[in-house]
């Protein structure tokens, strides 16, 4: 049978005015920065902009790139097609793979103590994975948010953009904040193995409701 539903109007979830954002909210991690493959893994029919993606072993690549450290992004300063990787993936020391934690800087102009903001955090997909949020504080033995384990995806080994969406809108008070510099860690705490990822979609931060 057919249905005419009408004119069907969607409206994502929005608690206050953007702030910042990183990324496009489409449902995949194809816009963050996708690296050049080790030169033994290169397939020529796949090296091209529109598949470039699909090459094998690019999860390695982050291993290579931040050898000394995690992902560090400045809001207004850094370019997220150059900056964010497009998976988070354990960083491999060795025979060994760590969790990794990557880093939002930011400035705050003013901050609303008795105000709540809101951190849209837009999953393209996820595999055996836990996010972790902290505010401000690495060391927090308690995250401030965390999305446990989720996801059984498997698009960083097979070679895909997205699997499942997810989207999680995570309250912060605004006493949680400081006028000047501040930053958001973003830690993935499962690393057994280099699989155990989540891509990005998008992420965008947003001040109290006025």
């Amino acid at each position: 049978n057919k249905i005419n539903l009408g004119t069907l109007i969607y409206d994502p979830p929005r608690n206050g005015p953007t702030l910042w954002e990183i990324g496009i909210p489409d449902r995949t991690a194809a816009e963050f920065f996708i690296p050049e493959p080790n030169p033994t893994f290169v397939n020529s029919i796949l090296n091209h902009d529109a598949d470039k993606f699909r090459q094998y072993g690019l999860w390695d690549r982050y291993s290579d790139i931040y050898r000394d450290g995690d992902l560090v992004f400045t809001v207004g300063v850094s370019n997220y097609s150059k900056d964010w990787f497009f998976a988070h993936v354990p960083r491999r020391i060795g025979n060994e793979t760590r969790a990794t934690t990557w880093q939002i800087k930011y400035e705050l102009q003013e901050v609303n103590k008795a105000g709540n903001y809101t951190l849209q955090l837009a999953l393209a997909a996820a595999s055996y994975a836990e996010v972790q949020v902290r505010i401000n504080n690495p060391d927090a033995n308690l995250p401030h948010f965390t999305t446990e384990r989720i996801g059984y995806d498997n698009a960083v080994p097979r070679h895909g953009i997205h699997g499942l969406y997810r989207l999680y809108s995570i309250n912060v008070p605004g006493n949680g904040f400081q006028r000047g510099n501040n930053t958001i860690f973003l830690t993935q705490t499962r690393c057994h193995d280099s699989f155990e990822a989540v891509m990005y979609d998008y992420i965008r931060f947003e001040g109290p409701a006025v």
